[in-house]
Protein backbone atom coordinates (compact mmCIF):
# COMPACT_ATOMS: atom_id res chain seq x y z
CA UNK A 1 0.00 0.00 0.00
CA UNK A 2 2.97 2.31 0.50
CA UNK A 3 3.48 2.51 -3.27
CA UNK A 4 -0.19 3.39 -3.74
CA UNK A 5 0.06 6.10 -1.08
CA UNK A 6 3.05 7.64 -2.83
CA UNK A 7 1.20 7.52 -6.15
CA UNK A 8 -1.85 9.24 -4.67
CA UNK A 9 0.30 11.95 -3.05
CA UNK A 10 2.12 12.48 -6.36
CA UNK A 11 -1.21 13.01 -8.11
CA UNK A 12 -2.08 15.65 -5.52
CA UNK A 13 1.22 17.45 -6.21
CA UNK A 14 2.87 16.31 -2.93
CA UNK A 15 6.29 14.63 -2.73
CA UNK A 16 6.35 12.76 0.62
CA UNK A 17 9.57 11.63 2.27
CA UNK A 18 10.16 8.03 3.28
CA UNK A 19 9.58 8.98 6.93
CA UNK A 20 6.21 10.53 6.04
CA UNK A 21 5.17 7.44 4.05
CA UNK A 22 6.08 5.21 6.99
CA UNK A 23 3.93 7.36 9.29
CA UNK A 24 1.03 7.25 6.81
CA UNK A 25 1.30 3.46 6.63
CA UNK A 26 1.25 3.29 10.43
CA UNK A 27 -1.91 5.41 10.60
CA UNK A 28 -3.61 3.47 7.82
CA UNK A 29 -2.97 0.17 9.60
CA UNK A 30 -3.96 1.53 13.01
CA UNK A 31 -7.26 2.96 11.81
CA UNK A 32 -8.05 0.18 9.31
CA UNK A 33 -7.93 2.34 6.16
CA UNK A 34 -7.25 -0.03 3.26
CA UNK A 35 -7.77 2.44 0.40
CA UNK A 36 -4.83 4.76 -0.32
CA UNK A 37 -7.13 7.13 -2.23
CA UNK A 38 -9.40 7.51 0.81
CA UNK A 39 -6.47 8.19 3.15
CA UNK A 40 -4.88 10.85 0.93
CA UNK A 41 -8.19 12.60 0.21
CA UNK A 42 -8.88 12.81 3.97
CA UNK A 43 -5.41 14.25 4.54
CA UNK A 44 -5.75 16.80 1.72
CA UNK A 45 -9.13 18.01 2.99
CA UNK A 46 -7.69 18.34 6.53
CA UNK A 47 -4.59 20.16 5.29
CA UNK A 48 -6.58 22.66 3.25
CA UNK A 49 -8.98 23.47 6.07
CA UNK A 50 -6.51 23.49 9.01
CA UNK A 51 -2.98 23.89 7.66
CA UNK A 52 -3.44 26.17 4.63
CA UNK A 53 -2.49 23.31 2.33
CA UNK A 54 0.87 22.43 3.96
CA UNK A 55 2.59 19.20 2.90
CA UNK A 56 2.49 16.30 5.37
CA UNK A 57 5.19 15.81 7.99
CA UNK A 58 5.32 13.71 11.13
CA UNK A 59 4.12 16.57 13.36
CA UNK A 60 1.04 17.58 11.37
CA UNK A 61 0.22 13.91 10.66
CA UNK A 62 -0.04 13.44 14.42
CA UNK A 63 -2.40 16.43 14.53
CA UNK A 64 -4.37 14.85 11.65
CA UNK A 65 -4.63 11.66 13.73
CA UNK A 66 -5.96 13.50 16.80
CA UNK A 67 -8.45 15.75 15.02
CA UNK A 68 -9.73 13.40 12.32
CA UNK A 69 -8.92 9.72 12.67
CA UNK A 70 -9.46 9.38 16.41
CA UNK A 71 -12.70 11.38 16.32
CA UNK A 72 -13.93 9.36 13.37
CA UNK A 73 -13.23 6.06 15.17
CA UNK A 74 -15.06 7.29 18.25
CA UNK A 75 -18.10 8.20 16.13
CA UNK A 76 -18.11 4.75 14.55
CA UNK A 77 -17.88 3.14 17.98
CA UNK A 78 -20.82 5.14 19.36
CA UNK A 79 -22.95 4.22 16.33
CA UNK A 80 -22.51 0.46 16.75
CA UNK A 81 -25.81 -1.35 17.51
CA UNK A 82 -26.44 -2.61 21.00
CA UNK A 83 -29.15 -5.12 20.08
CA UNK A 84 -28.61 -7.99 17.71
CA UNK A 85 -30.81 -8.11 14.64
CA UNK A 86 -31.19 -4.34 14.33
CA UNK A 87 -29.71 -2.64 11.24
CA UNK A 88 -26.57 -0.60 11.58
CA UNK A 89 -27.04 3.13 11.88
CA UNK A 90 -25.46 5.25 9.21
CA UNK A 91 -21.75 5.58 9.90
CA UNK A 92 -20.05 8.88 9.13
CA UNK A 93 -17.47 7.95 6.51
CA UNK A 94 -17.14 11.30 4.77
CA UNK A 95 -13.65 12.74 5.01
CA UNK A 96 -15.08 16.27 4.86
CA UNK A 97 -17.80 15.64 7.46
CA UNK A 98 -15.15 14.32 9.87
CA UNK A 99 -14.24 17.86 10.88
CA UNK A 100 -17.50 19.65 10.29
CA UNK A 101 -16.82 21.23 6.90
CA UNK A 102 -19.96 19.90 5.25
CA UNK A 103 -23.02 18.02 6.29
CA UNK A 104 -22.71 14.29 5.77
CA UNK A 105 -25.12 12.38 3.54
CA UNK A 106 -25.17 8.65 4.22
CA UNK A 107 -23.88 6.42 1.41
CA UNK A 108 -24.35 3.20 3.35
CA UNK A 109 -28.09 3.38 2.75
CA UNK A 110 -27.45 2.17 -0.80
CA UNK A 111 -26.44 -1.19 0.61
CA UNK A 112 -29.31 -1.70 3.06
CA UNK A 113 -31.23 -4.84 2.22
CA UNK A 114 -34.56 -4.20 0.54
CA UNK A 115 -36.05 -7.04 2.58
CA UNK A 116 -35.73 -4.99 5.78
CA UNK A 117 -38.92 -3.39 6.96
CA UNK A 118 -39.07 0.29 6.07
CA UNK A 119 -40.23 1.14 9.55
CA UNK A 120 -37.07 -0.35 11.09
CA UNK A 121 -34.65 1.53 8.84
CA UNK A 122 -33.24 4.93 9.82
CA UNK A 123 -34.41 7.23 7.05
CA UNK A 124 -35.73 10.65 6.18
CA UNK A 125 -39.49 10.62 5.55
CA UNK A 126 -40.10 10.22 1.85
CA UNK A 127 -41.39 13.28 0.05
CA UNK A 128 -44.54 12.98 -2.04
CA UNK A 129 -43.75 12.26 -5.66
CA UNK A 130 -43.99 15.22 -8.01
CA UNK A 131 -47.20 15.27 -10.00
CA UNK A 132 -45.66 16.14 -13.34
CA UNK A 133 -47.19 15.75 -16.73
CA UNK A 134 -45.74 13.33 -19.24
CA UNK A 135 -42.90 14.95 -21.16
CA UNK A 136 -44.52 14.28 -24.51
CA UNK A 137 -46.78 11.66 -26.00
CA UNK A 138 -45.12 9.59 -28.74
CA UNK A 139 -47.15 8.47 -31.70
CA UNK A 140 -47.98 4.81 -31.14
CA UNK A 141 -49.82 1.98 -32.80
CA UNK A 142 -51.29 1.12 -29.40
CA UNK A 143 -53.15 3.14 -26.81
CA UNK A 144 -50.70 4.44 -24.23
CA UNK A 145 -51.53 3.08 -20.78
CA UNK A 146 -50.62 4.81 -17.58
CA UNK A 147 -46.85 4.82 -17.17
CA UNK A 148 -45.47 2.03 -15.05
CA UNK A 149 -42.69 3.24 -12.81
CA UNK A 150 -40.27 0.70 -11.32
CA UNK A 151 -40.43 0.38 -7.56
CA UNK A 152 -37.60 2.37 -6.04
CA UNK A 153 -35.45 1.40 -3.10
CA UNK A 154 -36.36 2.94 0.26
CA UNK A 155 -32.75 4.11 0.59
CA UNK A 156 -32.82 6.25 -2.56
CA UNK A 157 -34.11 9.66 -1.54
CA UNK A 158 -34.67 12.30 -4.26
CA UNK A 159 -32.05 15.03 -4.02
CA UNK A 160 -29.71 12.89 -1.87
CA UNK A 161 -26.00 13.55 -2.42
CA UNK A 162 -24.44 10.10 -2.74
CA UNK A 163 -20.86 11.07 -3.62
CA UNK A 164 -18.69 14.18 -3.49
CA UNK A 165 -15.16 15.29 -4.29
CA UNK A 166 -13.10 18.46 -4.30
CA UNK A 167 -11.99 21.45 -2.34
CA UNK A 168 -14.12 21.73 0.82
CA UNK A 169 -14.47 25.49 0.52
CA UNK A 170 -15.76 25.16 -3.04
CA UNK A 171 -18.18 22.44 -1.98
CA UNK A 172 -19.50 24.56 0.86
CA UNK A 173 -19.76 27.80 -1.13
CA UNK A 174 -21.14 26.60 -4.45
CA UNK A 175 -24.72 27.56 -5.32
CA UNK A 176 -24.65 25.00 -8.19
CA UNK A 177 -26.04 27.51 -10.65
CA UNK A 178 -24.57 29.96 -13.14
CA UNK A 179 -24.77 33.69 -12.50
CA UNK A 180 -23.74 34.64 -16.04
CA UNK A 181 -25.87 34.08 -19.14
CA UNK A 182 -23.31 33.21 -21.78
CA UNK A 183 -22.94 30.38 -24.29
CA UNK A 184 -19.51 28.80 -24.64
CA UNK A 185 -17.43 28.09 -27.75
CA UNK A 186 -17.05 24.34 -28.32
CA UNK A 187 -14.07 23.00 -30.28
CA UNK A 188 -13.78 19.32 -31.20
CA UNK A 189 -10.18 18.13 -30.63
CA UNK A 190 -10.53 14.47 -31.64
CA UNK A 191 -9.67 14.81 -35.32
CA UNK A 192 -8.32 12.84 -38.27
CA UNK A 193 -6.84 14.84 -41.13
CA UNK A 194 -8.06 17.92 -39.22
CA UNK A 195 -11.69 16.74 -39.45
CA UNK A 196 -14.00 15.36 -36.71
CA UNK A 197 -16.11 12.25 -37.17
CA UNK A 198 -19.34 13.21 -38.97
CA UNK A 199 -21.81 11.53 -41.29
CA UNK A 200 -20.27 13.52 -44.15
CA UNK A 201 -16.86 11.80 -43.87
CA UNK A 202 -18.11 8.54 -42.44
CA UNK A 203 -17.85 5.01 -43.79
CA UNK A 204 -17.53 1.74 -41.94
CA UNK A 205 -17.33 -2.03 -42.30
CA UNK A 206 -14.98 -1.56 -45.24
CA UNK A 207 -11.87 -2.81 -43.47
CA UNK A 208 -10.24 -6.08 -44.50
CA UNK A 209 -8.36 -8.59 -42.37
CA UNK A 210 -4.95 -7.42 -43.58
CA UNK A 211 -5.84 -3.85 -42.62
CA UNK A 212 -6.87 -4.93 -39.13
CA UNK A 213 -3.59 -6.78 -38.72
CA UNK A 214 -1.66 -3.69 -39.81
CA UNK A 215 -3.56 -1.58 -37.27
CA UNK A 216 -2.74 -4.02 -34.47
CA UNK A 217 0.91 -4.17 -35.55
CA UNK A 218 1.19 -0.37 -35.51
CA UNK A 219 -0.46 -0.24 -32.11
CA UNK A 220 1.97 -2.77 -30.62
CA UNK A 221 4.94 -0.87 -32.04
CA UNK A 222 3.77 2.57 -30.94
CA UNK A 223 2.55 1.67 -27.45
CA UNK A 224 5.34 -0.87 -26.89
CA UNK A 225 8.02 1.71 -27.67
CA UNK A 226 6.45 4.07 -25.11
CA UNK A 227 6.44 1.30 -22.48
CA UNK A 228 10.08 0.45 -23.15
CA UNK A 229 11.08 4.11 -22.97
CA UNK A 230 9.36 4.50 -19.59
CA UNK A 231 11.01 1.34 -18.22
CA UNK A 232 14.50 1.53 -19.76
CA UNK A 233 14.85 5.19 -20.70
CA UNK A 234 15.29 6.74 -24.14
CA UNK A 235 18.81 5.38 -24.71
CA UNK A 236 17.87 1.93 -23.47
CA UNK A 237 14.85 1.88 -25.74
CA UNK A 238 16.93 2.73 -28.81
CA UNK A 239 19.40 -0.07 -28.11
CA UNK A 240 16.81 -2.55 -26.96
CA UNK A 241 15.99 -5.57 -29.11
CA UNK A 242 12.27 -6.22 -28.87
CA UNK A 243 12.71 -9.98 -28.84
CA UNK A 244 15.52 -12.37 -29.79
CA UNK A 245 15.34 -13.21 -33.49
CA UNK A 246 16.62 -16.78 -33.24
CA UNK A 247 16.24 -19.66 -30.82
CA UNK A 248 19.95 -19.83 -30.00
CA UNK A 249 19.96 -16.24 -28.70
CA UNK A 250 16.74 -16.91 -26.83
CA UNK A 251 18.16 -19.98 -25.07
CA UNK A 252 21.27 -18.03 -24.08
CA UNK A 253 19.24 -15.46 -22.13
CA UNK A 254 18.26 -16.32 -18.58
CA UNK A 255 16.02 -13.27 -18.22
CA UNK A 256 14.53 -11.20 -21.03
CA UNK A 257 11.95 -8.56 -21.83
CA UNK A 258 9.26 -9.01 -24.45
CA UNK A 259 6.75 -6.55 -25.88
CA UNK A 260 3.47 -7.88 -27.19
CA UNK A 261 -0.31 -7.84 -27.06
CA UNK A 262 -2.40 -9.85 -24.60
CA UNK A 263 -4.88 -12.32 -26.07
CA UNK A 264 -7.24 -14.89 -24.57
CA UNK A 265 -7.15 -18.58 -25.42
CA UNK A 266 -10.95 -18.84 -25.03
CA UNK A 267 -14.04 -16.66 -25.29
CA UNK A 268 -14.58 -16.13 -21.57
CA UNK A 269 -12.96 -13.71 -19.13
CA UNK A 270 -9.17 -13.73 -19.05
CA UNK A 271 -7.51 -15.86 -16.37
CA UNK A 272 -4.09 -17.25 -15.48
CA UNK A 273 -4.55 -20.26 -17.76
CA UNK A 274 -5.92 -18.54 -20.87
CA UNK A 275 -3.54 -15.56 -21.24
CA UNK A 276 -1.38 -15.47 -24.37
CA UNK A 277 1.17 -12.93 -25.58
CA UNK A 278 1.46 -12.09 -29.27
CA UNK A 279 5.07 -11.10 -30.00
CA UNK A 280 6.26 -9.44 -33.22
CA UNK A 281 8.88 -10.85 -35.58
CA UNK A 282 9.19 -14.32 -34.09
CA UNK A 283 8.57 -17.87 -35.20
CA UNK A 284 6.26 -18.35 -32.22
CA UNK A 285 3.10 -16.36 -32.97
CA UNK A 286 1.84 -16.71 -29.41
CA UNK A 287 3.54 -17.33 -26.08
CA UNK A 288 1.59 -18.97 -23.28
CA UNK A 289 1.98 -16.86 -20.12
CA UNK A 290 2.74 -18.48 -16.75
CA UNK A 291 2.02 -16.26 -13.71
CA UNK A 292 3.36 -18.53 -10.98
CA UNK A 293 6.22 -16.09 -10.22
CA UNK A 294 4.27 -12.84 -10.43
CA UNK A 295 3.51 -10.55 -7.47
CA UNK A 296 1.18 -8.05 -9.12
CA UNK A 297 -0.47 -7.78 -12.54
CA UNK A 298 -3.54 -6.37 -14.30
CA UNK A 299 -4.08 -7.42 -17.93
CA UNK A 300 -6.92 -7.67 -20.45
CA UNK A 301 -7.31 -8.80 -24.09
CA UNK A 302 -5.90 -6.26 -26.52
CA UNK A 303 -3.53 -4.68 -24.00
CA UNK A 304 0.04 -3.93 -25.12
CA UNK A 305 2.48 -4.85 -22.33
CA UNK A 306 6.19 -5.12 -21.61
CA UNK A 307 6.82 -8.36 -19.70
CA UNK A 308 9.96 -9.56 -17.97
CA UNK A 309 10.66 -13.23 -17.39
CA UNK A 310 12.19 -16.36 -18.88
CA UNK A 311 11.29 -19.22 -21.20
CA UNK A 312 12.16 -22.58 -19.61
CA UNK A 313 11.08 -24.58 -22.66
CA UNK A 314 8.79 -24.51 -25.64
CA UNK A 315 6.55 -21.50 -26.01
CA UNK A 316 5.77 -20.89 -22.30
CA UNK A 317 6.88 -17.53 -20.93
CA UNK A 318 7.21 -17.44 -17.11
CA UNK A 319 6.33 -13.87 -16.15
CA UNK A 320 8.07 -12.16 -13.27
CA UNK A 321 7.03 -8.58 -14.02
CA UNK A 322 4.38 -6.87 -16.16
CA UNK A 323 4.96 -3.25 -17.15
CA UNK A 324 1.93 -1.34 -18.45
CA UNK A 325 2.79 2.31 -17.69
CA UNK A 326 4.00 4.82 -20.24
CA UNK A 327 4.98 8.47 -19.90
CA UNK A 328 1.68 10.36 -20.03
CA UNK A 329 1.07 13.78 -21.53
CA UNK A 330 -0.52 15.66 -18.60
CA UNK A 331 -3.80 17.52 -18.91
CA UNK A 332 -3.43 21.03 -20.33
CA UNK A 333 -3.53 23.84 -17.75
CA UNK A 334 -6.94 25.34 -17.07
CA UNK A 335 -7.47 28.68 -18.79
CA UNK A 336 -10.81 29.67 -17.32
CA UNK A 337 -11.77 33.28 -16.72
CA UNK A 338 -14.78 32.50 -14.53
CA UNK A 339 -16.50 29.64 -12.76
CA UNK A 340 -18.19 27.08 -15.00
CA UNK A 341 -21.13 25.02 -13.77
CA UNK A 342 -21.74 21.57 -15.33
CA UNK A 343 -24.56 19.05 -15.15
CA UNK A 344 -23.90 15.56 -16.59
CA UNK A 345 -26.51 12.83 -17.08
CA UNK A 346 -26.35 9.52 -18.91
CA UNK A 347 -29.06 7.48 -20.61
CA UNK A 348 -31.29 5.64 -20.58
CA UNK A 349 -33.61 8.57 -19.80
CA UNK A 350 -36.83 6.58 -19.48
CA UNK A 351 -37.80 3.33 -17.83
CA UNK A 352 -37.85 0.19 -19.94
CA UNK A 353 -41.62 -0.18 -19.43
CA UNK A 354 -42.74 3.12 -20.99
CA UNK A 355 -41.71 6.06 -23.15
CA UNK A 356 -42.90 8.85 -20.86
CA UNK A 357 -39.35 9.90 -19.85
CA UNK A 358 -40.20 10.58 -16.20
CA UNK A 359 -36.52 10.52 -15.04
CA UNK A 360 -35.72 13.14 -17.68
CA UNK A 361 -38.64 15.23 -16.42
CA UNK A 362 -37.15 15.07 -12.92
CA UNK A 363 -33.85 16.32 -14.34
CA UNK A 364 -35.75 19.14 -16.06
CA UNK A 365 -37.16 20.22 -12.70
CA UNK A 366 -33.60 20.51 -11.41
CA UNK A 367 -32.38 22.41 -14.50
CA UNK A 368 -35.17 24.98 -14.23
CA UNK A 369 -33.99 25.84 -10.71
CA UNK A 370 -30.22 25.78 -11.21
CA UNK A 371 -29.46 26.82 -14.83
CA UNK A 372 -25.91 25.44 -15.35
CA UNK A 373 -23.46 26.76 -17.94
CA UNK A 374 -23.12 23.34 -19.57
CA UNK A 375 -25.52 20.42 -19.84
CA UNK A 376 -23.88 17.20 -21.03
CA UNK A 377 -26.14 14.27 -21.97
CA UNK A 378 -24.87 10.92 -23.23
CA UNK A 379 -27.03 8.31 -24.98
CA UNK A 380 -28.88 6.10 -25.37
CA UNK A 381 -31.82 8.49 -25.78
CA UNK A 382 -34.10 5.98 -27.54
CA UNK A 383 -32.60 2.54 -27.06
CA UNK A 384 -33.04 0.18 -29.99
CA UNK A 385 -33.76 -2.64 -27.51
CA UNK A 386 -36.46 -0.75 -25.59
CA UNK A 387 -39.56 -2.89 -25.08
CA UNK A 388 -41.88 -0.34 -26.70
CA UNK A 389 -39.73 0.93 -29.55
CA UNK A 390 -41.55 -1.32 -32.04
CA UNK A 391 -44.88 0.31 -31.14
CA UNK A 392 -43.91 3.77 -32.40
CA UNK A 393 -46.07 4.99 -35.28
CA UNK A 394 -43.42 7.49 -36.35
CA UNK A 395 -39.83 7.30 -37.42
CA UNK A 396 -37.07 7.09 -34.84
CA UNK A 397 -35.66 10.34 -36.23
CA UNK A 398 -38.98 12.16 -35.73
CA UNK A 399 -39.27 10.89 -32.17
CA UNK A 400 -35.70 11.99 -31.45
CA UNK A 401 -36.37 15.46 -32.93
CA UNK A 402 -39.31 15.93 -30.53
CA UNK A 403 -37.20 14.79 -27.60
CA UNK A 404 -34.44 17.28 -28.44
CA UNK A 405 -36.99 20.07 -28.88
CA UNK A 406 -38.33 19.42 -25.37
CA UNK A 407 -34.80 19.52 -23.92
CA UNK A 408 -33.93 22.80 -25.64
CA UNK A 409 -37.23 24.37 -24.56
CA UNK A 410 -36.37 23.69 -20.92
CA UNK A 411 -32.74 24.86 -20.93
CA UNK A 412 -33.28 27.97 -23.04
CA UNK A 413 -30.59 29.72 -25.04
CA UNK A 414 -27.94 30.47 -22.40
CA UNK A 415 -26.94 26.90 -21.46
CA UNK A 416 -24.49 25.12 -23.75
CA UNK A 417 -25.93 21.68 -24.46
CA UNK A 418 -23.67 18.77 -25.48
CA UNK A 419 -25.33 15.57 -26.71
CA UNK A 420 -23.07 12.54 -27.20
CA UNK A 421 -24.31 9.79 -29.50
CA UNK A 422 -24.57 6.10 -28.66
CA UNK A 423 -24.55 3.08 -30.95
CA UNK A 424 -27.36 1.67 -28.78
CA UNK A 425 -29.75 4.35 -30.06
CA UNK A 426 -32.39 3.32 -32.59
CA UNK A 427 -31.67 6.35 -34.81
CA UNK A 428 -27.84 6.01 -34.69
CA UNK A 429 -25.48 3.95 -36.82
CA UNK A 430 -24.73 0.76 -34.90
CA UNK A 431 -20.94 1.09 -35.01
CA UNK A 432 -18.15 2.29 -32.72
CA UNK A 433 -16.91 5.03 -32.99
CA UNK A 434 -20.39 6.47 -33.52
CA UNK A 435 -21.11 9.69 -35.43
CA UNK A 436 -23.72 12.10 -34.10
CA UNK A 437 -27.20 11.83 -35.65
CA UNK A 438 -28.40 14.64 -37.89
CA UNK A 439 -31.17 17.08 -36.90
CA UNK A 440 -33.46 18.94 -39.27
CA UNK A 441 -33.67 21.87 -36.87
CA UNK A 442 -30.56 23.61 -35.55
CA UNK A 443 -30.05 25.34 -32.21
CA UNK A 444 -27.17 27.81 -31.69
CA UNK A 445 -26.30 26.42 -28.25
CA UNK A 446 -26.73 22.71 -29.10
CA UNK A 447 -23.72 20.62 -30.13
CA UNK A 448 -24.22 17.07 -31.39
CA UNK A 449 -21.06 15.07 -30.65
CA UNK A 450 -19.78 11.65 -31.72
CA UNK A 451 -18.83 8.87 -29.35
CA UNK A 452 -16.11 9.30 -28.17
CA UNK A 453 -15.31 13.03 -28.07
CA UNK A 454 -12.46 15.21 -26.80
CA UNK A 455 -13.45 18.88 -26.76
CA UNK A 456 -12.27 22.28 -25.56
CA UNK A 457 -14.83 24.38 -23.69
CA UNK A 458 -13.43 27.90 -23.39
CA UNK A 459 -10.30 26.83 -21.51
CA UNK A 460 -11.23 23.42 -20.07
CA UNK A 461 -10.75 20.14 -21.97
CA UNK A 462 -13.39 17.46 -21.66
CA UNK A 463 -13.25 13.83 -22.76
CA UNK A 464 -16.45 11.79 -22.94
CA UNK A 465 -17.67 8.41 -24.15
CA UNK A 466 -21.15 6.87 -23.93
CA UNK A 467 -19.76 3.33 -24.37
CA UNK A 468 -19.41 1.40 -21.10
CA UNK A 469 -15.70 0.64 -21.46
CA UNK A 470 -15.23 0.28 -17.67
CA UNK A 471 -17.77 -2.52 -17.40
CA UNK A 472 -16.23 -4.25 -20.43
CA UNK A 473 -12.74 -4.01 -18.90
CA UNK A 474 -13.78 -5.33 -15.51
CA UNK A 475 -15.69 -8.24 -17.03
CA UNK A 476 -12.64 -9.55 -18.93
CA UNK A 477 -9.67 -8.32 -16.87
CA UNK A 478 -7.29 -10.63 -15.01
CA UNK A 479 -5.83 -8.95 -11.91
CA UNK A 480 -3.48 -10.02 -9.10
CA UNK A 481 -2.84 -7.60 -6.20
CA UNK A 482 -3.45 -4.72 -8.60
CA UNK A 483 -5.00 -2.13 -6.27
CA UNK A 484 -8.34 -0.33 -6.47
CA UNK A 485 -10.16 -1.60 -9.56
CA UNK A 486 -11.68 1.63 -10.90
CA UNK A 487 -8.41 3.49 -10.54
CA UNK A 488 -6.51 0.84 -12.50
CA UNK A 489 -9.21 0.57 -15.21
CA UNK A 490 -9.04 4.31 -15.83
CA UNK A 491 -5.26 4.06 -15.99
CA UNK A 492 -5.64 1.32 -18.62
CA UNK A 493 -7.27 3.88 -20.93
CA UNK A 494 -4.56 6.45 -20.27
CA UNK A 495 -1.57 4.15 -20.69
CA UNK A 496 -2.98 2.37 -23.75
CA UNK A 497 -3.82 5.75 -25.29
CA UNK A 498 -7.33 4.72 -26.30
CA UNK A 499 -10.96 5.33 -25.31
CA UNK A 500 -11.54 1.63 -26.03
CA UNK A 501 -8.36 -0.50 -25.80
CA UNK A 502 -10.09 -3.92 -25.53
CA UNK A 503 -9.65 -6.27 -28.49
CA UNK A 504 -11.88 -7.99 -29.33
CA UNK A 505 -14.84 -6.30 -27.60
CA UNK A 506 -16.44 -8.57 -24.98
CA UNK A 507 -19.93 -7.36 -25.94
CA UNK A 508 -21.17 -9.45 -28.88
CA UNK A 509 -23.64 -6.68 -29.77
CA UNK A 510 -20.93 -4.06 -30.14
CA UNK A 511 -19.96 -3.33 -33.74
CA UNK A 512 -16.32 -2.27 -33.45
CA UNK A 513 -14.63 -0.79 -36.53
CA UNK A 514 -10.85 -0.95 -36.16
CA UNK A 515 -10.11 1.65 -38.84
CA UNK A 516 -12.53 4.18 -37.34
CA UNK A 517 -11.15 3.49 -33.86
CA UNK A 518 -7.61 4.08 -35.11
CA UNK A 519 -8.73 7.49 -36.37
CA UNK A 520 -11.32 8.66 -33.84
CA UNK A 521 -10.89 6.76 -30.55
CA UNK A 522 -7.31 7.68 -29.59
CA UNK A 523 -6.54 9.25 -26.20
CA UNK A 524 -3.09 10.75 -26.76
CA UNK A 525 -3.36 13.41 -24.06
CA UNK A 526 -5.24 13.50 -20.80
CA UNK A 527 -8.20 15.90 -20.62
CA UNK A 528 -8.98 17.99 -17.55
CA UNK A 529 -12.25 16.08 -17.07
CA UNK A 530 -13.20 12.63 -18.37
CA UNK A 531 -16.84 11.46 -18.35
CA UNK A 532 -17.23 7.65 -18.41
CA UNK A 533 -20.87 6.61 -17.84
CA UNK A 534 -21.13 3.01 -16.71
CA UNK A 535 -23.46 0.42 -15.24
CA UNK A 536 -20.85 0.15 -12.50
CA UNK A 537 -21.54 2.13 -9.32
CA UNK A 538 -21.23 5.90 -9.72
CA UNK A 539 -17.88 7.41 -8.68
CA UNK A 540 -15.64 10.48 -8.76
CA UNK A 541 -11.88 9.92 -9.07
CA UNK A 542 -8.80 12.06 -9.56
CA UNK A 543 -6.40 9.99 -11.67
CA UNK A 544 -3.16 11.57 -12.92
CA UNK A 545 -4.72 14.99 -12.22
CA UNK A 546 -7.66 14.18 -14.51
CA UNK A 547 -11.09 14.34 -12.88
CA UNK A 548 -12.95 11.17 -13.91
CA UNK A 549 -16.71 10.94 -13.32
CA UNK A 550 -19.23 8.16 -13.71
CA UNK A 551 -22.55 9.94 -13.08
CA UNK A 552 -24.53 6.70 -13.01
CA UNK A 553 -27.66 6.17 -15.11
CA UNK A 554 -30.53 8.63 -14.98
CA UNK A 555 -32.97 5.72 -15.18
CA UNK A 556 -32.27 2.53 -13.26
CA UNK A 557 -34.34 -0.55 -12.58
CA UNK A 558 -34.26 -0.83 -8.80
CA UNK A 559 -33.72 2.67 -7.44
CA UNK A 560 -33.76 6.34 -8.34
CA UNK A 561 -31.22 7.28 -10.97
CA UNK A 562 -28.43 9.80 -10.52
CA UNK A 563 -26.58 12.59 -12.30
CA UNK A 564 -23.42 14.58 -11.64
CA UNK A 565 -22.90 18.28 -11.12
CA UNK A 566 -19.57 20.01 -10.81
CA UNK A 567 -18.07 23.48 -10.82
CA UNK A 568 -14.58 24.35 -12.10
CA UNK A 569 -13.07 27.61 -10.92
CA UNK A 570 -10.03 29.61 -12.13
CA UNK A 571 -7.02 29.26 -9.85
CA UNK A 572 -3.74 31.14 -9.83
CA UNK A 573 -0.42 29.26 -10.24
CA UNK A 574 1.45 28.29 -7.10
CA UNK A 575 4.52 30.12 -5.82
CA UNK A 576 6.74 27.60 -7.64
CA UNK A 577 5.04 28.37 -10.95
CA UNK A 578 3.36 24.97 -11.19
CA UNK A 579 -0.31 24.78 -12.09
CA UNK A 580 -2.55 23.99 -9.15
CA UNK A 581 -3.98 20.53 -8.70
CA UNK A 582 -7.52 19.83 -9.93
CA UNK A 583 -8.48 19.06 -6.32
CA UNK A 584 -8.12 22.78 -5.58
CA UNK A 585 -10.07 23.85 -8.68
CA UNK A 586 -13.17 21.69 -8.66
CA UNK A 587 -16.16 20.73 -6.54
CA UNK A 588 -18.21 17.76 -7.68
CA UNK A 589 -21.27 15.91 -6.39
CA UNK A 590 -23.42 13.03 -7.58
CA UNK A 591 -27.10 13.48 -6.77
CA UNK A 592 -30.16 11.26 -6.88
CA UNK A 593 -33.08 12.43 -8.98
Amino acid sequence: MQTELKQQFDEMGVEPTGEVLDKCMELALTYNINDATEFVEQWMAFSLSHLHGDDPNCQNLSEFERKVLQIKREKVATNKPTNKGKPLAAVDTSSLASYGLIEYDSMLDDYVSESMSESTLPHTPRAKSLQTSILFSPASYKTQSAPSTPQTSTSAQPGEIVDRFGHPQLLAASSWQSNVEQTLPVQQKLLYNNLPLTLANFSYMNDVLSGRCDDLHDRIVETGRALVQKKLGREGAEEYSWYPQDRHSLDALHMLHAVGMIHSDDDGPLDSHSALLSVLDTDENFLSLNFSHIKSASIFPGQVVLVKGFIPKGDTFVVEEVNTDRLLAPPPPLKLERDLQFVVASGPFTHDTNLSYEPLQELFNYLKQHRPDVLLLTGPFLAAKHKMVSELAETFESFFEKLIASIMEVVGSHTTVLLVSSQKDAMSHAVYPTPAPMLRRSYPNLHMLPDPSWIDLDGITLGVSSTDVLDHLLSHEFAINAGERMHRCINHLFHQGSFYPICPPPDDNMSFDSQLAQKYAQLKQLPNVLILPSDQRHFIRLVNDCLVINPGRLSTENMGGSFARFVVTPTAPTATGKATNMFNSVACQIQRI
